[in-house]
């Protein structure tokens, strides 16, 4: 079955301000070896798609054309969070592709092992490919983060396939330190691998509002995440976890853990 990535590539980056700004947000700073995390992002997924698609915001069509050249654009004409732009660009990618496994990749993220992130990656697509479960990627935590959302993982369904209890929130300080204790908790990536059939169908059931997003209803969908639009309410979700020195910097501190000199960059 063909394997497609879809880069979310159309988010604002308010939290890095003003290394960031909303002309040029996060995904777009040449900041990692001279390349942008969209860059980057793009660069992974060509080790295990065989059609990658960008989704944007009109006002970040250009700038994703000038990084990536001439890619599968699939731009939205509002801003209404991952829900209806995941829906959208899902639905239209199955209209191209007919039945394939996608996997959603935000454009913002650091990754620093990519040969386990590429591993973790097409298990997950294997998995997905023969099974009608949604799967969502989990990082294995190496601390009490507040700033992430967590899984509750419960039992092993398939070989390094883990059935997911429940999705959870940010976290206080004393709750994560006992989801760390706990040991069956993995932070949320916020990356998603599923069968295109099996997306629609759950979206239906799960979200109906959602599943009939058009590019014509666009600007009236409501503005929700696909983790609580969908991702928290459906049946049948699994959980692949891996540790690939995952970030999703956030924040300049996060920067600095990857190696990027922060204070030289707000200098110039």
């Amino acid at each position: 079955m063909k394997r497609i990535a879809l880069i979310l590539a159309g988010g604002a980056g308010t939290r890095l301000r003003p290394l960031s700004s909303d002309d040029n947000p996060k995904q777009f700073l040449r900041i990692f070896d001279g390349q942008s995390l969209l860059q980057k992002t793009y660069a992974r997924a060509e080790r295990f798609a065989q059609s990658i698609y960008i989704s944007t915001n009109e006002q970040y069509a250009a700038k994703c054309l000038e990084q990536l050249g001439r890619v599968n654009l699939l731009t939205e004409p509002a801003r209404r969070n991952t829900g209806p732009a995941i829906a959208f660009c899902c639905f239209e990618i199955e209209q191209r592709e007919g039945e394939c496994v996608i996997a959603v990749l935000p454009s913002d993220h650091f990754i620093g092992d990519e040969d386990e992130f590429v591993r973790v990656i097409e298990h997950a697509f294997a998995f997905a490919g023969s099974n009608d479960h949604l799967v969502t990627i989990g990082i294995e935590p190496t601390e009490a983060n507040t700033g992430y959302g967590y899984l509750q993982l419960d039992g092993e369904i398939a070989p390094g396939v883990i059935r997911l209890e429940r999705f959870t929130e940010k976290p206080s300080r004393e709750r994560a330190e006992s989801f760390l204790r706990a040991g069956n908790y993995a932070w949320n990536a916020g990356i998603f691998v599923w069968r295109a059939s099996v997306f629609r169908r759950t979206l239906q059931e799960q979200a109906p509002q959602i599943a009939a997003v058009t590019l014509k209803n666009y600007e009236t969908m409501p503005s929700i995440s696909i983790d609580y639009a969908l991702m928290e309410k459906a049946p049948r979700v699994a959980a692949i976890c891996g540790d690939f020195r995952w970030s999703d910097v956030g924040s300049f501190e996060s920067l600095e853990r990857v190696g990027v000199n922060v204070a030289a960059l707000l200098k110039t």
